[in-house]
């Protein structure tokens, strides 16, 4: 009889034993997902969405409408771990309740086979997964010093360039031409690792030509940043180092210098085109809008609406806009320039804006919007496709112009919808309406203007 005891005695420790350890693992909760929302309510801001489950590399994320989903390196991906590992997920400090406003970062933990969800409250640790989650918004260093100070620009993403006398030759700028003086020292701005250090192909040149070298840095969050027209003999140590071990290359790193230009920009300096051309990519290499992520220029002035014409559906006739048909079908061009901060180059605006306020045979008044392309992304990875689309490329006698000696926009603010998909020319079946257009800088300063439109 001892030895049965005994032996129940054990049983009952191994059991109890049992307990107590299946009780630790199921109580002990586990990180698997983030999900990251951002808002724009108003102002310039872009709406993020970004998903991360941390059993796997992908990141799925939405940058207004454009796709900017990438995968992570896997030691990015261990640093998010360890970062996850410090969210207090206690309901003082990560309550189940979605804050107000919207902008979230949702948790997804599990305890034992239970998945449950909270909303961290700690604003450092936010940020810190921010950094690889979400792109910057007015946040990103300028790639020369002092890097906190924005810089003049010569182009933006969205200009119109055509140096050639044959036509079809025309395309959208993809990057940002940021101005210094010539052999200026230029910085990363991403920490990212540097993946390329060479020279690039450009149409109609040569591999070999010095103007045309190149660093590119794939960033922590997602980003291609090509840095062109760098010296080929000043590429840094840094960059040469980051390449062969494969380590991150922190912001404000030493690149290398702007490489001297040979062509005198006659129309608006009269000086050597000296200039960084900055690409900001997905990882699919689409262009992206890097004014909005670079820290901004203290610009109040809007845009200058030179005028506002009314193309029928063909792009080949201008209509009187006193003397509209009843279903007639329009296409509104808008030439308009602006200079960024009173910088000497005109820029496109980054986009438009397009009501209509119309009174029936009633008296009652209707406001009707559209829905306009605005820059966040280029249409397309081509940067030949759609830009005789968007631009007129000498529909109706108006030809946009871009090139070192002029520069003049003719934009057809309705050839795209807020999507990016092709638009529809407008449908006007109304007796009388005020149209009013807008043209808008990369930081929300407007211009406006307005136009009676009648049916005869």
């Amino acid at each position: 009889m001892p030895r049965i005891i005994a032996f129940l005695a054990i049983l009952l420790l191994i059991s109890c034993d049992d307990t107590v350890v299946s009780k630790t693992v199921s109580t002990t909760p586990v990180v698997v997902s983030l999900d990251r929302l951002l808002l724009s309510p108003g102002g310039t801001a872009v709406k993020q969405q970004a998903s991360l489950a941390l059993a796997d590399t992908a990141v799925v994320r939405t940058y207004d409408r454009v796709d900017t989903s990438f995968d992570l390196h896997p030691n990015d991906l261990d640093e998010i771990a360890a970062i996850a590992v410090e969210i207090d997920l206690s309901a003082e400090k990560c309550p189940e309740l979605m804050p107000r406003g919207g902008d979230h970062l949702m948790v997804t933990y599990r305890v034992g086979k239970e998945e449950k969800f909270c909303y961290p409250t700690d604003a450092e640790l936010i940020a810190r997964l921010d950094t690889f989650l979400l792109l910057p918004d007015h946040t990103m260093l300028w790639p020369f010093k002092p890097q906190d100070q924005s810089h003049p620009v010569g182009h933006t993403p969205i200009s119109f360039q055509d140096y050639s006398p044959l036509p079809g030759d025309e395309y959208f700028h993809p990057g940002v031409d940021v101005m210094m003086p010539e052999n200026a020292k230029v910085y990363n701005i991403l920490p990212g690792r540097v993946v390329k250090y060479d020279y690039y192909d450009l149409s109609g040149g040569s591999s070999q030509n010095r103007m045309y070298f190149e660093v590119v840095i794939e960033t922590q969050n997602g980003l291609t940043i090509q840095y062109h027209h760098i010296d080929p003999d000043s590429v840094s140590d840094a960059v040469k180092s980051a390449k062969q071990s494969g380590a991150v290359l922190p912001a404000g790193a030493e690149i290398g210098y702007i490489v001297s230009w040979t062509v005198v920009e006659t129309g608006y300096s009269n000086e050597l085109f000296h200039h960084l051309h900055l690409n900001i990519f997905t990882r699919d290499l689409l262009p992206l809008n890097g004014m909005q992520m670079l820290l901004p220029h203290p610009d109040t002035i809007p845009p200058v609406i030179e005028s506002v014409t009314l193309l029928d559906e063909t792009l080949t006739t201008v209509l009187d806009p006193a003397m509209l048909s009843a279903g007639q079908k329009f296409n509104v061009i808008v030439e308009s320039y602006d200079l960024m901060d009173d910088n000497l180059w005109p820029l496109p605006p980054r986009g438009y804006g397009l009501s209509f306020e119309c009174v029936d045979d009633h008296g009652v008044s209707e406001v009707l919007i559209s829905d306009l392309y605005r820059y966040t992304a280029a249409l397309s990875p081509v940067k030949e496709e759609f830009v005789c689309d968007y631009y007129l490329c000498g529909d109706a006698g108006m030809t946009t112009k871009g090139d070192y000696g002029t520069r003049q926009f003719f934009v057809n603010i309705t050839a795209f919808d807020g999507s990016g998909d092709i638009g529809r020319p407008i449908v006007f079946d109304k007796r009388t309406c005020d149209m009013t257009v807008s043209a808008c800088d990369q930081y929300g300063n407007c211009a406006t203007t307005s136009l009676p439109l009648v049916v005869q």
